[in-house]
């Protein structure tokens, strides 16, 4: 479901900004990562790979996924460092 959103929204952004397609298959790519990483509890790379959709979305100023993105890696960031913590 999260990967329709994604490739739904990220459609929509196209064609209202500046995004080639170039920056639209890494952030889908990204988001692939992201999705297999917390399956994983693979929390570092999750954070990692939604800090790289996050400065794409900037990049491309995708207004809508801004906000979204930078949440969504806040929070992964901050489980990697709660269980970097519990090791």
């Amino acid at each position: 479901m999260k990967k329709i959103f994604l490739l739904s929204l990220v459609t929509f952004s196209s064609m209202t900004f500046a995004i080639t397609n170039e920056e639209l298959g890494k952030m889908l790519r990204f988001q692939d990562l992201v999705n297999t990483a917390i399956d994983n509890n693979n929390y570092d790379l999750a954070c990692k790979a939604q800090s790289e959709i996050y400065d794409l979305a900037k990049k491309a100023q995708i207004r809508d996924m801004i906000q979204k993105s930078e949440d969504q890696k806040n929070a992964y960031c901050s489980v990697k460092k709660y269980s970097l913590l519990n090791k």
